[in-house]
């Protein structure tokens, strides 16, 4: 599988930075929201914010229409529109 990471469209509080991290890692959201604020804390705040403004430019967002099949398994709430799955 070809895993990529981009900034999510769909779960995002401000640019999709850890909504995308939550697609790759499949990791819950809220746990890498507070993780990173966690560690911005305890680094005096400064990095962690340098660090998520440096990761919304290098990470792009992700494409229009992409979805990856490998991250949305047992996900009950992600539905699959059947015009596209049968095209």
């Amino acid at each position: 599988m070809n895993k990529k990471l981009y900034r999510s469209r769909t779960k995002r509080t401000l640019s999709g930075v850890c909504g995308g991290l939550e697609d790759y890692f499949e990791i819950d959201v809220t746990i890498i929201r507070l993780v990173w604020v966690l560690i911005s804390i305890m680094s005096g705040g400064f990095p962690g914010i340098v660090a998520y403004v440096i990761a919304v430019f290098i990470i792009p967002e992700q494409p229009v229409g992409y979805h990856n099949e490998d991250m949305y398994k047992g996900n009950s709430n992600y539905k699959v529109n059947e015009e596209d799955e049968n095209k």
